[in-house]
């Protein structure tokens, strides 16, 4: 670990440091971008409301900011800015939402700090209508950030990345998320990479390393510290054509003989002839 990543980690509220702000400002631009041009009637956010607003360019006529809790769910008057009712919910893994009932469904690092991610992503399948949206946000460990948690992790045995000083799990890596992905029949069709400085706790080594944003994003795109994808539900019906007449089908095939199709109404009597 570098002499500028002091203690700050220990911070009760990890997001609040220097480096919490630079990772939010990036996503705060991305999906500001992403959301608006999602329709619907229902969205939700999965956690890390209190942080980062994803719905608040978001047109839909009904959002909640979901949180996980002890107690039982609960729903709360929207909020006076941004309108989003807030709804805590015992686990992300089971949401108190009926099948293909949401348009939206943003996941701010709810994959990395659960301690099922597969099964919170299962659950949002679930809820997500076909041709719905998913927004998923994570870190990712082929990076800077990666390089520097795997050496913390070297030297101190946890699973520590960035801002956080422990995760139920290692960050899990992209080409993962989009196996898992495809296994639920979504098309991802939009990515960004972001945040490719180094992980600091000061100001000032935070402008010194500024110049690796455009480096960054021009030489070594796929190593950003954060990573956001777009989903979306595919749900292909099939066209029925008509009943297979199963007894016609199996019958054999018998050569008919070829009748005249001219038919006289009266008989021709030859006697008359």
């Amino acid at each position: 670990m570098n002499s500028n990543q002091s203690s700050d980690s220990t911070h009760p509220n990890p997001w609040g440091n220097v480096a919490g702000r630079y990772v939010t400002q990036w996503e705060s631009q991305v999906l500001g971008q992403w959301v608006g041009d999602v329709f619907g009637y229902y969205a939700i956010q999965l956690g890390h409301h209190g942080r980062i607003t994803c719905l608040q360019e978001n047109r839909c006529s009904e959002r909640y900011a979901l949180e996980q809790g002890q107690n039982d769910a609960h729903s709360s008057v929207p909020d006076a800015d941004d309108e989003v009712r807030s709804l805590q919910v015992p686990d992300f893994a089971v949401l108190p939402f009926a099948s293909d009932s949401i348009d939206l469904v943003v996941l701010p690092h709810t994959l990395d700090e659960h301690p099922d991610p597969h099964g919170v992503l299962r659950e949002a399948y679930r809820v997500l209508r076909a041709e719905g949206r998913m927004i998923i946000l994570g870190f990712n460990p082929l990076s800077v950030w990666g390089a520097q948690a795997k050496y913390c992790s070297w030297r101190a045995g946890v699973n520590s990345f960035g801002i956080y000083p422990s995760l139920p799990h290692p960050p899990i890596q992209i080409g993962r998320i989009k196996d898992w992905i495809e296994l639920l029949n979504c098309d991802v069709v939009r990515g960004a990479y972001g945040c490719y400085a180094p992980f600091v706790q000061t100001e000032r080594w935070q402008k010194r390393w500024h110049w690796m944003e455009d480096a960054g994003d021009r030489w070594w795109g796929f190593a950003g510290a954060v990573y956001a994808l777009m989903v979306v539900k595919r749900v292909y019906s099939p066209t029925l054509v008509g009943l297979i007449n199963e007894k016609k089908s199996n019958k054999k095939w018998v050569a008919q003989v070829a009748t005249s199709s001219i038919q006289t109404s009266t008989p021709i009597n030859s006697d008359n002839t």
